[in-house]
């Protein structure tokens, strides 16, 4: 799964290269701490709720932002896998820390492309 992740990030980050807007502070911001807080790797239900409350701000930020298509396509990958683990009722400690490794490494992902953009 993670592998699937990784090659579909890439394909969408070289393959829209071409069409990426400028730097926004506001929207690193908000993967850094999408990041940080799988990072912590808390899989208590007030951590999981607010790493999705950063999620969805980072959706709907990203959004409208002009020539922002490449990142808006990375930034639903990761709100969807947020999304899975906000909305799994009781899940393994197991499959908490998997979910988490894989928001970790597609936010990186994340924060390597929106921080490259042109400032």
């Amino acid at each position: 799964m993670k592998k699937l992740i990784f090659v579909l990030l890439v394909c969408l980050v070289t393959g829209c290269a071409l069409v990426i807007g400028n730097y926004d502070p506001v929207e690193y911001s908000y993967v850094n701490q999408i990041r940080t807080s799988a990072q912590l790797n808390k899989c208590s239900k007030p951590e999981v709720v607010g790493m999705y409350v950063n999620a969805l701000l980072l959706k709907n930020y990203s959004e409208f932002l002009p020539d922002n298509t490449a990142t808006v396509n990375l930034v639903n990958q990761l709100y969807q896998i947020v999304d899975q683990l906000y909305t799994f009722d009781s899940p393994s400690p197991a499959y908490c820390q998997a979910k988490m490794k894989i928001i970790e490494e597609t936010a990186e992902r994340i924060q390597q492309v929106v921080g490259s953009k042109p400032r």
